[in-house]
């Protein structure tokens, strides 16, 4: 993320978080319609289309990815405060993990992110509530894009998109009927609280620097009763470095990294107190 782009953010988030529901002057709440469901994205208040779409996991994600993303994940942020805090130091800087409480009138439960072409849009899935917004809008593909300072936008929805703007069209072209990315092939439908991709071809960005044609994380609080997490990272065509790295990784965690033809893996069981260094072994250079 471009680091003054950021900075100009948090600065209008500064001034935004004292503006209940970002109302504007003048609006009044009670005049505020809301659905029946409270669970709708009409509950927002907001003209124009709608983001609603499923949101359990990665592959919901993918399916609104554009064609060229390199990498992506998907957080339960509602399972566990101690995978929330390391996800938000080991993934690429993310406004959702970072402000997730002061963006919305509700907190984020589940966020996701991709990444593509020196870009990135974030999908942010929160309770609707009414926003009574009627301010300055962007109009795109019938959805309303708000506007967050010079350098964002929100779309809202079930999940709301937020990043900036032409990330955020990106993402709504292939809401609208595009073509989504499907070079991912190692993210299935098992469940997991935190679940990463990435291609090689993105480079040094990204996690181990690229070194494989695919990569593939998932960690899911354990089910055994141990106050800990359950870790299975998968690679496909791994270089001799990234092979080195995540068995080096291994035996300094008590993990397993076994390869068999072009693929390997690591899995095991991670402690609450190991999981950061994990995580920044597994998404580091």
């Amino acid at each position: 993320m471009n680091q003054k782009a950021f900075a100009i953010f948090v600065g209008a988030l500064m001034v935004l978080s004292g503006i209940a529901y970002f109302l504007p002057l003048g609006t009044n709440q009670k005049e505020i319609a809301v659905t029946s469901d409270a669970n709708s994205p009409e509950t927002f208040g907001v003209k124009g289309s709608l983001v609603d779409w499923s949101f359990d996991g990665l592959g919901d994600v993918l399916e609104m990815a554009p064609q060229n993303t390199d990498m992506a994940y998907w957080i339960n942020i509602s399972s566990s405060q101690n995978l929330t805090n390391a996800a938000s130091i080991a993934l690429p800087q993310s406004i959702g993990l970072i402000y997730g409480d002061q963006l919305y009138s509700t907190r984020i439960e589940r966020l996701g992110e991709v990444r593509f072409n020196n870009t990135w849009a974030e999908f942010h899935w929160i309770e609707p509530y009414p926003m009574g917004y009627n301010s300055l809008v962007i109009p795109y593909e019938g959805y309303m894009m708000i506007p967050m300072g010079t350098d964002f936008v929100m779309a809202m929805g079930r999940p709301t998109l937020f990043g900036p703007q032409e990330a955020v069209q990106q993402s709504i072209d292939v809401i609208s009927g595009g073509q989504p990315s499907e070079n991912f092939t190692l993210v299935d439908d098992s469940g997991a609280d935190l679940q990463v991709a990435a291609l090689g071809r993105g480079g040094a960005s990204m996690p181990m620097a690229g070194g494989y044609k695919e990569f593939n994380l998932r960690i899911t609080s354990s089910r055994n009763g141990e106050d800990g997490f359950d870790i299975v990272a998968r690679y496909i065509q791994p270089t001799a470095d990234t092979s080195r790295k995540a068995s080096d990784l291994a035996e300094k965690s008590d993990l397993e990294y076994s390869s068999s033809g072009s693929e390997g893996e690591l899995s095991g069981f991670v402690s609450e107190e190991n999981i950061r260094f994990v995580l920044m072994g597994l998404l580091g250079p």
